[in-house]
């Protein structure tokens, strides 16, 4: 077998990979490249597609209270906020489903976030940005060689780098409704390596009445500098949520008496992650380098609700005067009727390698890229109900509804090869996926089954894109890919109903843009995107379906534009004031059912999708003194949606269905860090208006945080 055969793995990665094995990588120019561990945005003007970043400058300026705040001001991506710190992270890409991020790929230095990125994508998790330098947002057709999600865009928090020499902080903050903070770093490193810690604990009341939130997150990262560009990364984390946390919303007359009314004070959140990477950083020569990782994570949470309906056969208690249908006015019976608890286990493991080539054909520079990714996931899906609202696994009475044990291994082959002619690059890539998922079925509605189900995908997922640049620092991108997520095994996968009920969501992509820097001062990009589905796929209920469904909704169209802006005033107001601006914007012309769904299950065609907002906008205005104060005030904006596919306008008596209004809040932070001193305070303050506003109505009305003003100390060691 020749050495190119070896490499062709299939057709289209032997067409991709053509040019490499023709060129003479001796032929190119010594270039060094650099290494940068975790990063995907390495040659960000070449890159086809649209991409962002927030960077360290903007971490430092916006002064967040959570990782949403830090998006919310990302073109194309919308944040749903449940709670303080956005633990519950509901993160929407261009109109995609924004319900715990299940459609949105989320990375931590490269490395997956999900609890199982396969079979159950739902996020509860992303890394403190208190440990984050910059987050890095990719949109366009380069996209392909990340997944398995790769529909509408992918999010990498990348991890503050070990740093040179000593360096240590200190952080504390407290705020209204009982917050408070601690962050300690202690970092040393020299040419040979170095190590970083981070311990970070929280502590806040929450959004609604009778919330509590702690959390611990303790994360150690190390560095080894093996020779000349080799280096070996180790990352260790350990986070703990501990949750006084209901996921039940509010009926009408409810949540109109008080928004922020909690009745289910007995429900709680428990979540415990462990995740470790190992990432190896090669140069072999002037033009290869690779990159390889072995990572690994394991998360526990359990969810103990209390019922959102007395006619549960389980949960209906008699006794205590739990009985009767009383759906609309479930929170008065909240207290007497039982809970459904869902602890659950995951864990996956993955090793990936790649490796960049720059080469040379006919006097034009390429690059490629070729690498291959080995996952396994496990999960344990767990249903109990219990009779009282404390409840627990063991306690007198429970028992167990259902129990699934799910297996997923899948493999990804991915190229990349981009040919460099004048002030053009033309991109080509191809990402294969085959999933092999196994769904075990021993307990479904209290009684044991013992079946088991099994699901084969295997897709190629190829993406093309160009990138012009006619003068330095402009560049005009266009691209095309197919988009994928694979099906939930836990609930399409289901050895109770016909296998492959719910088929794999796809999509193809198209993208047009400019991105624009002028001097230091000025940055803009406009993206124009079109993302056409063939087999989308929606929650039964937002249909009128069964809670804890999902089906096909056929095909769908999402279409509109993209806009960002950002500007700093050499030349301020004074010589020792300079302001700046930054704005972001989002109109999502279309989003819309270009289908019927399933067989007259519900007439939507023409309708638009749900939690689908066709504006979105974020403008921050600020100044920076030369007297080391500075000033940001910042406006959010949200336009309306709907709530169901059937696009219901008039409020349910259940607060389920109905238009979710526009709505807008008003953010300000202040900081001020003298010259010659190494500490500095810092002010943060959300919703300053204290508006109170609607954000999602799934499983009940539920309200956006209030008002949360913060002071904050940070001294450097």
């Amino acid at each position: 077998m020749t050495e190119a055969n070896k490499v062709c793995f299939n057709r289209a990665a032997c067409a991709l990979l053509f040019p490499i094995l023709l060129a003479s990588p001796a032929a190119a120019e010594e270039v060094e490249t650099i290494i940068v561990s975790g990063s995907i945005l390495k040659d960000k003007a070449n890159l086809p597609g649209s991409v962002f970043e927030v960077s360290a400058d903007d971490l430092a300026r916006l002064k967040p209270i959570s990782v949403s705040d830090l998006l919310q001001g990302v073109p194309g991506v919308q944040v749903v906020s449940e709670d303080l710190f956005g633990l519950k992270v509901n993160i929407s890409v261009r109109g995609l489903t924004p319900r715990r991020s299940a459609r949105t790929l989320l990375l931590e230095d490269g490395m997956p976030i999900q609890p199982a990125p396969y079979s159950e994508p739902s996020a509860h998790y992303v890394p403190p940005f208190e440990r984050i330098e910059r987050i890095e947002v990719l949109k366009g057709s380069g996209e392909i060689m990340y997944g398995p999600q790769s529909l509408g865009g992918m999010i990498n928090f990348i991890t503050k780098p070990v740093p040179d020499g000593f360096e240590g902080q200190i952080d504390v903050a407290a705020g209204t409704r009982n917050f408070g903070s601690g962050h300690l770093m202690l970092g040393a490193g020299n040419e040979q390596g170095g190590a970083t810690l981070n311990i970070l604990q929280k502590q806040s009341d929450g959004t609604r009445d009778g919330h509590s939130t702690q959390l611990k997150d303790v994360a150690l990262k190390a560095v080894v500098k093996l020779g000349d560009r080799r280096t070996l990364t180790a990352r260790f984390t350990n986070f703990v949520e501990d949750t006084a946390l209901t996921e039940a919303g509010l009926n009408a007359a409810r949540y109109a008496q008080n928004p922020y009314a909690n009745p289910f004070t007995d429900d709680h959140f428990d979540l415990t992650r462990r995740a470790m990477q190992l990432v190896y950083d090669a140069g072999w020569g002037a033009h290869v380098n690779s990159h390889t990782q072995v990572y690994a994570a394991e998360t526990f949470r359990a969810s103990y609700r209390q019922t959102d309906t007395s006619t549960d056969a389980m949960t209906a208690n008699p006794t205590t005067g739990c009985e009767g249908s009383a759906r609309t006015d479930y929170e008065n019976f909240a207290a007497r009727c039982g809970n459904k608890m869902r602890p659950r286990k995951f864990s996956f493991s993955g090793l990936e390698t790649t490796w960049t080539l720059q080469s040379s054909l006919w006097g034009q520079e390429i690059t490629s890229i070729v690498g291959a990714r080995w996952h396994h996931e496990d999960a344990d899906r767990r249903r109990y109900n219990g009779l009282t609202p404390t409840a627990r696994e063991t306690s007198q009475g429970t028992s167990l509804r259902d129990l699934n044990l799910i297996q997923t291994d899948a493999t990804a082959l991915y190229a990349q090869t981009t040919w460099n002619y004048k002030s053009l690059s033309v991109s080509a890539g191809i990402r294969n996926e085959d999933i092999q998922t196994t769904n075990t079925s021993v307990y479904a509605n209290f009684l044991e089954r013992n079946l088991r189900a099994s699901s084969h995908q295997n897709i190629a997922l190829p993406g093309f894109g160009l990138t012009w640049e006619p003068q330095d620092s402009f560049v005009v991108f266009a691209g095309v890919h197919k988009g994928f997520a694979p099906p939930r095994p836990d609930r399409d996968v289901d050895p109770l109903a016909p296998a492959n009920q719910v088929r794999p969501e796809q999509s193809t992509n198209y993208e047009l843009g400019m991105r624009r820097r002028i001097g230091d001062a000025t940055q803009v990009e406009a993206t124009a995107f079109l993302l056409d589905f063939k087999e989308l796929i929606v929650a039964g209920p937002l249909l009128g379906l069964a809670s804890g469904t999902l089906i096909n909704a056929g095909e769908a169209t999402h279409a509109g534009g993209e806009l960002y802006l950002k500007h700093g005033w050499s030349e301020g107001l004074s010589p020792n004031w300079k302001p700046w601006i930054t704005l972001s914007g989002t109109y999502l012309a279309k989003a819309e059912f270009d289908s019927n769904v399933g067989e007259g299950a519900a007439n939507v065609r023409g309708n638009r999708i749900p939690y689908a907002p066709k504006w979105l906008g974020d403008l921050s205005v600020g100044l920076t003194g030369t007297n080391g104060l500075g000033v940001t005030l910042g406006v959010h904006y949200v336009g309306e949606q709907f709530s169901d596919a059937r696009n219901t306008i008039a409020q349910s008596a259940d607060g389920t269905l109905g238009l979710v209004p526009f709505y807008s809040i008003l953010n300000l932070g202040l900081r001020f860090r003298p010259e010659r001193v190494n500490w500095d305070i810092y002010l943060s303050a959300h919703n300053v208006l204290d508006r109170r506003y609607l954000t999602t109505r799934t499983d009940g009305m539920f309200a956006g945080p209030p008002r949360q003003v913060l002071i904050g100390f940070r001294r450097r060691l």
